[in-house]
């Protein structure tokens, strides 16, 4: 996700600062103005000295400014949180120990004999509107691993069910759906962006129906999913198979973010939406 601020965003954000502080300070004027006795209001036939006026004035104004900021910052409703991973340990997440532990800033998957099915960490802190970046690196480079989100656990082994966004060998920057609709977009954006055997950085970014992931600043998957998940969890994988290392770096992770990513706005991420590619498939028969 793009962090420079520009300058008609500073010129945006000081507008709505200056409207926040001029709508606060008249409500609470004319409650205190209302408060005082008639001689001491601002506005009365009886005018106070200068020095008393810009005393009460100063008060009101100091007394107003923490309200001033709380609906300054939630103004957007945009959170991140620093709870998520605290980059020391595995406070906050399941998983199994002989698999998963935390290495310089990173969330590390490892085994060093062959893995029977996949195994995954769960994040403990739900999830619905969000943007997660994540820098990954798999070792041996062709191994498979995942990012799920909006997921569930579906049994005792932690297996998940959702959306995954795909990692290793062919399928970097895919989007795959864990134990359910599997293929959702399948292009090949992501393996002009990944270096293979080094880090690379992940971006999800999810608001209501419309999926978008990015891969070292290149948009790969951009869809409209009505009948997609709405919330759940994040979940990093192992990949069943030969032994592997997987490192999941500095993740990040944003509530309520605002609709832009790579360097597009809300409209440009818009304009690149698509249907899954199962959208016009029939739901697959039950087992």
């Amino acid at each position: 996700m793009k962090y420079e601020t520009t300058t008609g965003s500073l010129m945006q954000r000081s507008k709505k600062f200056r409207e926040l502080v001029t709508a606060k300070l008249s409500l609470i004027v004319i409650s205190v103005s209302h408060s005082l006795p008639f001689k001491a209001r601002p506005y009365s036939l009886s005018i106070p000295s200068a020095e008393l006026t810009m005393n009460i004035y100063f008060k009101i104004f100091l007394f107003s400014l923490p309200g001033v900021f709380l609906s300054l910052c939630t103004a957007s409703g945009e959170e991140q949180r620093t709870d998520f991973f605290n980059g020391k340990d595995l406070k906050g997440w399941n998983g199994d120990g002989a698999y998963w532990s935390v290495k310089d800033g990173a969330i590390v998957g490892h085994s060093e004999e062959p893995v029977k099915g996949n195994i995954f960490i769960w994040s403990q802190m739900p999830v619905g509107d969000f943007h997660l970046s994540v820098d990954v690196k798999l070792t041996p480079a062709q191994r498979n691993a995942g990012i799920q989100f909006r997921s569930v656990s579906i049994n005792e082994r932690g297996q998940a069910k959702g959306y995954q966004a795909d990692v290793g060998g062919g399928v970097w920057g895919k989007l795959y759906h864990e134990h359910g609709r599997r293929k959702l977009d399948w292009n090949d954006r992501g393996l002009e962006a990944v270096k293979h055997g080094d880090w690379n950085r992940y971006e999800i970014l999810a608001v209501g129906d419309r999926i978008w992931t990015a891969l070292n600043g290149k948009l790969c998957v951009a869809i409209k999913d009505p009948k997609g998940e709405r919330s759940g969890q994040i979940a990093f994988q192992i990949h069943g198979g030969p032994p592997q290392t997987v490192h999941y770096r500095h993740p990040k992770l944003t509530h309520n973010p605002k609709v832009e990513l790579v360097g597009l706005n809300e409209a440009e991420l818009n304009a690149e939406l698509k249907a899954p590619d199962d959208a016009d498939s029939k739901p697959s028969a039950p087992e």
